[in-house]
């Protein structure tokens, strides 16, 4: 519980960090914050270190800034280059290309929050 409460309020600050810093407003704002309460509801009630999971959360929250400004600025260019048609395209696309890199993110944290096995344990485990 203490870790879902940390968890949280580091999710808002890194938050906030983004909006004030990089200016960030809208969706891409919106994809941050649900970003951050998925993981840490989904992630933070494992069990695992703090500091690893606090790393992977704002890991996540740069990775996912860095994927909606490449993927706008691809949006920007494609939209001039072939016009309206496009742009009706991104926006019904744009839900599922975030939607990819968050649940690919999630499993890959997932992985690296859980522990590890020593392998004499996984050998005498399969058994």
């Amino acid at each position: 519980m203490r870790h879902l409460i940390l968890g949280f309020t580091a999710g808002t600050i890194f938050s906030l960090i983004f909006y004030y810093l990089f200016q960030i407003s809208g969706e891409p704002l919106k994809l941050l914050i649900l970003f951050n309460f998925l993981f840490v509801s989904a992630l933070f009630p494992l069990n695992g270190s703090l500091r690893r999971k606090l790393v992977l959360l704002l890991a996540g929250n740069f990775i996912g800034f860095l994927w909606n400004n490449i993927l706008y600025l691809f949006a920007f260019s494609a939209a001039e280059h072939f016009g309206v048609i496009f742009s009706t395209l991104f926006l019904i696309l744009s839900p599922f290309l975030n939607l990819f890199w968050i649940v690919s993110f999630c499993s890959i944290s997932l992985t690296l929050i859980s522990p590890s096995k020593s392998k004499r344990g996984a050998i005498t485990n399969a058994y």
